[in-house]
């Protein structure tokens, strides 16, 4: 007697993404979403402890608005040009093996 529910694909030790990777719109893991993300809230953190001059023995720096251009620019670019090529030149990638199929 065979069974209706579909089986589990059985993955290689290798397939598997990192925890942290997050997932674009797509569904894939996506290195530059996790890069953009992280410098965010890393970006977000530096300016908000700006605020406040020492928490405890920890002294802070003046938020340095050209730092951050400097730190962002380079990673929103990424972000931005890599979905502007994935939006220009659709590609599909099979889940299963990775192939590429134009």
């Amino acid at each position: 007697m065979s069974s209706t529910r579909p089986q589990k694909e059985k993955t290689q030790k290798g397939d598997k993404k990192p925890w942290y990777m997050l997932r674009d719109s797509r569904g894939h893991g996506s290195v530059t979403v996790t890069l953009m993300l992280v410098s965010f809230w890393v970006t977000t953190f530096a300016y908000v402890a700006s605020w406040f001059e020492k928490i405890g023995n920890v002294e802070f720096r003046e938020f340095d608005a050209g730092a951050v251009g400097a730190y962002l620019v380079p990673i929103l670019t990424l972000y931005f040009g890599r979905k502007w090529t994935d939006a220009k030149l659709p590609v599909k990638i099979d889940q299963k093996t990775d192939d590429v199929e134009e």
